[in-house]
C-alpha cells in the first residue's frame, strides 16, 4: 500500500480527531482507513493511535510520526505544485466552503472565467451558512464575510475585502409609511430581521459614517418577517415589506437602479472582513492561489 497515501489518512485522523471524519474527508469508507491505519501500524511496529468508544488517544510514537508524515505531505505537495506551476498548469481538485448568500453573489459569478482559464481544475462549492472545521469536513478554503478568522498558527486568513451593512427600503415602502430622519423612529417602523439559525435576531448596530471613531448604537427594531438569510430579506425589502438591514455589497445593484433606496444614508454599521482562511500547509499552493487571485480584493471589483 502506498505510504504515502497511508501518510495522508493518518494526519486527517489526527487532525479530525475521529476515523470517521478522515473517511469522509478522504471519500473511504470506515474500513478502508481501519485496514490503512492497521497496516501502517504493522509496518511501523508501534502503536499509534488507541482507539476506544469514546476517544482516540494519540501514542508518543503516533505524535512522532504525524508532525514527520506533515512536513513529508507538504514538501512533496510543494513540489508537484512547483512542477505543475512551471508549465503553467493548474490541475486537482478544490473543496470550497461559502456561506449561502455571499457565495451566490460573490463567488458564483467568477467560478466560469476560474474554470475558462483553468481547464484542469476542479472547483467543488459547497453552499452553507455553518462554520465548518476544514480539517474535519475536509475543506480546501472557506470563505466567510464577517465572521472572526481563528486565532491559530495553523490556519492562514487572508482578508479579502471591507463592508458595511446598510438600512434601505423600497421606493414604495417610503411612499406609504414615510421616510425616516432619525434611529429612533425605526423602533415604530416593520422592519425586516435577520435571525441565527438558533433564532437569535442580529442587531442592529449603527455608526455615522462621518464619524468612524464614534461609539455604535444598537437600535431596537421589530416586525412580522423574520429569516435566516439576506437575500431573502433583499427580496422581501424589494417587494415594500419593510426596511432591511443588510451588507452593502447585496443591495448596491438595486440602490443603483433604484428598486431600493438608502434609509438613513449618513448610519451604517461598523466594517466587517470577507476572509479566505486555508490550512497554513498549502500556503502557496498553485490551486488555492488561482482560487484567491479569482476573488474580489475590494468592495469597488464587485
Amino acid at each position: 500500500m502506498d505510504l504515502l497515501t497511508q501518510m495522508e489518512t493518518f494526519v486527517r485522523v489526527v487532525e479530525g480527531k475521529s476515523l470517521s471524519a478522515a473517511a469522509r474527508a478522504q471519500r473511504l469508507s470506515l474500513p478502508a482507513v481501519s485496514r490503512q491505519l492497521r497496516a501502517l501500524e504493522d509496518e511501523l511496529g508501534a502503536t499509534l493511535l488507541v482507539r476506544s468508544t469514546r476517544r482516540l488517544h494519540v501514542t508518543e510514537a503516533g505524535h512522532e510520526w504525524y508532525e514527520r508524515s506533515r512536513r513529508v505531505l507538504a514538501e512533496v505537495e510543494d513540489a508537484r505544485q512547483a512542477v505543475r506551476g512551471s508549465s503553467g498548469t493548474v490541475s486537482g481538485r478544490l473543496v470550497v466552503s461559502t456561506s449561502l448568500t455571499f457565495g451566490a453573489t460573490v463567488i458564483v459569478p467568477r467560478l466560469s472565467k476560474l474554470a475558462e482559464t483553468h481547464p484542469g481544475l476542479v472547483i467543488d462549492l459547497r453552499l452553507e451558512d455553518q462554520l465548518v472545521d476544514l480539517v474535519a469536513e475536509g475543506v480546501d478554503i472557506a470563505v466567510r464575510a464577517g465572521s472572526p478568522p481563528p486565532d491559530s498558527t495553523a490556519f492562514v486568513a487572508q482578508p479579502l475585502f471591507s463592508m458595511q451593512r446598510v438600512l434601505v427600503a423600497s421606493p414604495r415602502w417610503l411612499r406609504k409609511h414615510g421616510t425616516p430622519r432619525e434611529l429612533l423612529q425605526l423602533r415604530s417602523k416593520p422592519c425586516l430581521l435577520q435571525v441565527t439559525l438558533a433564532g437569535n435576531a442580529i442587531p442592529w448596530t449603527l455608526r455615522q459614517r462621518a464619524h468612524p471613531e464614534s461609539v455604535p448604537t444598537t437600535v431596537e427594531v421589530s416586525g412580522q418577517l423574520r429569516t435566516n438569510t439576506p437575500t431573502a430579506l433583499c427580496s422581501l425589502a424589494l417587494q415594500g415589506a419593510g426596511v432591511a438591514y443588510l451588507p452593502d455589497w447585496l443591495v448596491a445593484p438595486h440602490l443603483a437602479e433604484g428598486t431600493l433606496r438608502a434609509v438613513l444614508p449618513a448610519w451604517s454599521s461598523p466594517p466587517h472582513t470577507a476572509w479566505a482562511l486555508h490550512r497554513a500547509e498549502h500556503r502557496g499552493n498553485a490551486r488555492h492561489r488561482a482560487f484567491l487571485a479569482a476573488l474580489p480584493k475590494s468592495s469597488a471589483e464587485l
